[in-house]
C-alpha cells in the first residue's frame, strides 16, 4: 500500500502565545543575576561607612560599570531607538536617570574632590537632608535603577506571562496524533499521524480515553464524551453516528471512528482561540483617557525633570542636591503602569472567561455590561433544552391519538416530507418522529420558508402542502373543526407546542421565475470576501503605552491599514484593506524599534452566513380552499439550570423577560416554572427585535439571549446599545451578530458572562486608578526631594507589578 505524503499545517497560536514574554524573561533573568553582585558591592560600600576603606569609591565606580552598560543596555537600546524616530518612552526615562547619574558621580570624582583617598560618604535617602562639604557620588543610585527594574521586569514578564495561562490551556486542548484510518473492511488500516496533518474527509479512530483529534461526523461507534474542558459542562454527551464532535473534548467509553469535516484554523476550538484574541486586540473605551495621557507623558517628564533642576539650583541647593531630585522625577514616573492598565485585566479576564466557556467578543462589550438593566430570554434552546418532542397528533375530527396510529402517521409523513429542510426544533422534531417511525418520505419542490410562521411547498401532484402556526392557517382560511380546536387549546394550557399542517387542491403557482425562492444558502461573491486582510504580528521590544502607540501610528500611516497593537500579549492585530506584505509589514515595524514576526494571514469575512431556507417575496394568498392534515403536539422540557439562571440575573440587578414566537399560555407555562414574570409571546423575528427596540427608547440597557436564525435581528439590535448574548450550539447568524458567546447551553452562563465581564471592568478601572494615584503621588515628591533614585526607581517598579497582580485576582473569577 503507498503511503502519501501529508504535510504538517502551520504552528498553532498556543506554541506563539507568550513566547516573546518567555524569552525576555531568559534575558531578564540572566542581566538580574549578572548585575545583582555587583549592585550589593556598589550599594554595601556607598550606604555603610564601616565598609568604606581608602579608595573605595574608585572601587564602586568601576563595580557600577557592568551595570549601567550592560545590564541597563536594553533600557538604552529602547530609549535610543524611540529618540531616533522623534519619540520617547519609559526606557527613555530609565536611560537618562542611570547616564544622569552615573556622569555625575564621574564628574564628582575626577572634579569634585570625591575621588580623594580617604573620603567617606554618608548615605542619605532624602536629597533635601545631604549636606555634605564635597561632592557625592551616586553610582548605587545608578546600579540601583538598573537592578531594581530589571527584577521588576522579570517579575512583570512572568507574571504577564502567566496571565495567559487559561488562553493557552484552552488553546492547548487539542489532540497531539491522531490514528488515521485507511482503506476499508477487511483491508482497513490504522496509523498514527500528527493531528496536524489530518484533512477534511478523513477518517480516524478515537479510543477510549484519547481526545478527538479534530471537529467531525461519527461514522461508526457509540461513547460518551467528555466536553467540561471547553463546554463547563459535567456531564459527559452521548454521541452515536451522526453525531457532531468537537476537536479537544475527551472520549470516555467505546471507540469511534470520525470522518474530520474541520481541520487546522477551522475548528471550533481555533476558532474560539480567534474569538479571545481578537477581543484582547481591541482597547475598552475606559482606556483611551489612558492612551491620550501616555503619548504626552515622558516629554511632560522629562520638562518636568529640568524645571525640578531649575528650580533646585535657584533656591540655592547644592549641585548634587538638584541632580538628585531631578533624577528622581525622571525614575519615579511610570507610564508602563497605564499602559498594561487594560490589556493585562482583559487577558486575564477573557482566558478565565473562555475556560467556563464564554467567548467575549471585544473590549467594548465590558463596559455595556456595567449598565444592563434588562435581559430578553428565548424561549426554545435557551430556557428549554430545545428538543422537542411529538407526543400526540390531533387528527381534523378532534381525537387525539398516538403518533404510532395509522391515520396519524399518514399526516405526519407528509408533514415531515414538508419540514426536512427546516433547522426549527418543531421541524426536528416531527422529522425524527418519521424517521423513527420509518415512514416514507414524498418528494416536494419550491419550498418556501415564511419567517415566524412556518413552510409551504408543493407536492408532486401540484398541491399546495402548509405546516406551521394554526393561527397562521387560519388566517389563510383552512378551517379548523371545534373539536380540533378544543384539544388544542388543552394541549396549549399545559405549556405544548402545537403545529398544523394542510394541503390545498387545484393550486396553481402564479410566481414570475423572479419569485421563485432557492432552497440553498446564498453564494459568497467576490464583494462579500472584500472584508480586507487580517494579519497578526509579534512584535517583541515594547516597553510601555507609548511604544504602542508609535507601533499603530507608524503602521497607520501606509494606505488602508489599521492596527491594534498589545502591550500585555505583545502582538499586533492589523487589517489591510490593500495586500501589502509580511516583509512590507515587518519592515515598518524594525524602523519603529522593534523586533516584528508575522504569525499568521487572513481574510477577514465581511458579512454573515445566510439562513439556510431564503424567505419567500410574496404573500400566499388568504381564503384559500384547503384541508386540515392534522395537528400535532410537541413538548420541550425546562432545562435543569434554568430557574437557578432566573435567580442570578435577577441578585446582579437584572430583571428577566420572556421573549418567544410560541403562543402565550405556552411561554407563561414557561416563564411560571422558571421565575420569570414578564413575558412576552407570539413574536415574529422582527417583532422580537422591535420588543428590544422599544425598551432601549425607554431607556433601558437590554441584553438579549438567543440561538437561533430568527433571534439574529434582536442580538444585532442589542448589541447596538446593549448586550446580545448567543447560545454556541445555536445558529451561525445568530453566532455572528452576538457580543458575546456561551460554548455552553447552560443558561446560568449568561449570569456568569456578565458577572466576570463586570469584574474585569472594574479590575480595569482599579488598575487605572492605582497607575494615575501612583503617578500624582509620587511625582510631587519627587520633584520636593522627598525620594531619591534608587527608593523612586523600587517604587516605579513595584508599580507595574500591582498592576500586573491586581488583573491576576480575576483567575479566581466565578
Amino acid at each position: 500500500m503507498t503511503t502519501e505524503t501529508r504535510h504538517t499545517s502551520t504552528d498553532t497560536e498556543s506554541e506563539h502565545l507568550g513566547d516573546g514574554l518567555l524569552r525576555r524573561a531568559a534575558d531578564l533573568r540572566n542581566r538580574f543575576l549578572v548585575t545583582l553582585p555587583f549592585t550589593i558591592i556598589v550599594l554595601g560600600l556607598s550606604m555603610v561607612p564601616p565598609l568604606q576603606f581608602p579608595g573605595w569609591q574608585w572601587v564602586v565606580a568601576f563595580a557600577s560599570l557592568p551595570v549601567v552598560i550592560w545590564g541597563a543596555a536594553p533600557f538604552h537600546r529602547a530609549a535610543f531607538q524611540a529618540g531616533r524616530h522623534g519619540s520617547s518612552t519609559m526606557d527613555t526615562l530609565v536611560s537618562l536617570g542611570v547616564i544622569a547619574s552615573s556622569l555625575w558621580s564621574w564628574y564628582a570624582l575626577l572634579f569634585g574632590g570625591a575621588g580623594m583617598i580617604g573620603m567617606r560618604m554618608h548615605m542619605s535617602l532624602i536629597p533635601a537632608s545631604s549636606h555634605a562639604t564635597h561632592a557625592d557620588i551616586y553610582f548605587e543610585g545608578a546600579c540601583a535603577i538598573v537592578t531594581f527594574l530589571l527584577a521588576g521586569r522579570l517579575m512583570e514578564a512572568r507574571t504577564r506571562y502567566h496571565s495567559g495561562d487559561a488562553l493557552r490551556s484552552l488553546l492547548e486542548l487539542g489532540a497531539k496524533d491522531a490514528i488515521l484510518v485507511e482503506g476499508s473492511g477487511t483491508d482497513r488500516q490504522f496509523r498514527t499521524i500528527p493531528a496536524a496533518e489530518l484533512r477534511v474527509g478523513d477518517l480516524f479512530q478515537v479510543r477510549p480515553g484519547d481526545k478527538v483529534a479534530t471537529d467531525g461526523i461519527v461514522e461508526e461507534g457509540s461513547s460518551a464524551l467528555d466536553t467540561s474542558l471547553m463546554t463547563g459542562e459535567s456531564l459527559p454527551r452521548e454521541v452515536s453516528p451522526g453525531s457532531a464532535v468537537t476537536g479537544g473534548t475527551l472520549n470516555t467509553s467505546g471507540a469511534l471512528i470520525v470522518r474530520a469535516t474541520a481541520v487546522g484554523s477551522e475548528t471550533q476550538l481555533a476558532h474560539i482561540g480567534q474569538m479571545i484574541t481578537e477581543a484582547q486586540a481591541t482597547k475598552a473605551p475606559v482606556q483611551r483617557l489612558a492612551d491620550r495621557i501616555s503619548s504626552v507623558f515622558v516629554p511632560t517628564i522629562i520638562v518636568l525633570s529640568l524645571l525640578t533642576l531649575a528650580g533646585w539650583l535657584i533656591a540655592g541647593a547644592g549641585v548634587q542636591s538638584a541632580i538628585t531630585a531631578a533624577v528622581a522625577v525622571l525614575v519615579v514616573a511610570c507610564p508602563c503602569a497605564l499602559g498594561l492598565a487594560t490589556p493585562t485585566a482583559l487577558l486575564v479576564g477573557s482566558g478565565k472567561a473562555a475556560q467556563m466557556g464564554i467567548l467575549i467578543s471585544s473590549a467594548e462589550v465590558l463596559e455595556r455590561t456595567r449598565s444592563i438593566d434588562t435581559i430578553l430570554l428565548d424561549k426554545t434552546g435557551t430556557l428549554t433544552k430545545g428538543a422537542m418532542s411529538l407526543e400526540s397528533v390531533i387528527l381534523p375530527d378532534g381525537s387525539a391519538n398516538s403518533p404510532d396510529a395509522q391515520a396519524s402517521e399518514d399526516a405526519l409523513s407528509v408533514t415531515a416530507s414538508l419540514e426536512s429542510a427546516s433547522e426549527h426544533p418543531i421541524a426536528r422534531a416531527l422529522t425524527a418522529a418519521a424517521r423513527e417511525r420509518e415512514l416514507p418520505s414524498h418528494p416536494v419542490r419550491e419550498l418556501r420558508n415564511h419567517p415566524g410562521l412556518g413552510v409551504s411547498a408543493l407536492a408532486e401532484d401540484g398541491a399546495l402542502l402548509l405546516a406551521g402556526r394554526v393561527s397562521w392557517l387560519r388566517k389563510l382560511g383552512i378551517s379548523l373543526p371545534e373539536s380540533a380546536l378544543s384539544a388544542i387549546s388543552e394541549a396549549e394550557a399545559t405549556g405544548a407546542t402545537v403545529v398544523a399542517s394542510a394541503r390545498v387542491e387545484g393550486w396553481q403557482e402564479t410566481s414570475s421565475a423572479g419569485d421563485t425562492a432557492s432552497t440553498q444558502a446564498s453564494e459568497p461573491t467576490q464583494e462579500d470576501e472584500d472584508g480586507g486582510i487580517i494579519v497578526d504580528m509579534a512584535v517583541g521590544g515594547m516597553t510601555c503605552a507609548s511604544c504602542v502607540r508609535r507601533v499603530e501610528r507608524k503602521l497607520g500611516k501606509l494606505d488602508g491599514v489599521q492596527a491594534q497593537v498589545n502591550l500585555a500579549t505583545e502582538s499586533a492585530r492589523i487589517t489591510l484593506k490593500h495586500d501589502y506584505s509580511d516583509a512590507q509589514l515587518e519592515e515598518v515595524v524594525k524602523a519603529a524599534g522593534y523586533e516584528p514576526q508575522v504569525r499568521s494571514r487572513r481574510l477577514a469575512s465581511a458579512q454573515a452566513p445566510t439562513a439556510t431556507l431564503t424567505p419567500q417575496t410574496r404573500e400566499l394568498p388568504e381564503h384559500l380552499d384547503g384541508a386540515l392534515l392534522g395537528t400535532f403536539v410537541v413538548r420541550d422540557t425546562v432545562k435543569e439550570s434554568s430557574k437557578d439562571a432566573i435567580a442570578q440575573l435577577k441578585a446582579l440587578g437584572i430583571t428577566p423577560t420572556l421573549l418567544t414566537g410560541d403562543h402565550e399560555s405556552a411561554a407563561r407555562f414557561v416563564a411560571s416554572q422558571v421565575g420569570i414574570d414578564s413575558v412576552i409571546a407570539g413574536v415574529l423575528p422582527q417583532d422580537k427585535r422591535d420588543a428590544v427596540m422599544r425598551l432601549q427608547e425607554e431607556g433601558h440597557q437590554v441584553a438579549m439571549v438567543g440561538d437561533g436564525v430568527n433571534d439574529a435581528a434582536a442580538l444585532a439590535q442589542a448589541s447596538t446599545q446593549g448586550l446580545g448574548i448567543a447560545m454556541g450550539s445555536g445558529a451561525d447568524s445568530a453566532i455572528a451578530v452576538a457580543d458575546m458567546t456561551l460554548v455552553s447551553s447552560d443558561p446560568t452562563m449568561a449570569a456568569a458572562a456578565i458577572r466576570i465581564s463586570r469584574a474585569t471592568l472594574k479590575v480595569i478601572k482599579e488598575n487605572l486608578f492605582w497607575a494615575f494615584f501612583y503617578n500624582v503621588i509620587m511625582i510631587p515628591l519627587a520633584i520636593f526631594g522627598l525620594l531619591n533614585p534608587m527608593l523612586a526607581s523600587a517604587a516605579m517598579a513595584m508599580s507595574s507589578v500591582c498592576v500586573v497582580l491586581n488583573s491576576m485576582r480575576l483567575r479566581r473569577a466565578h
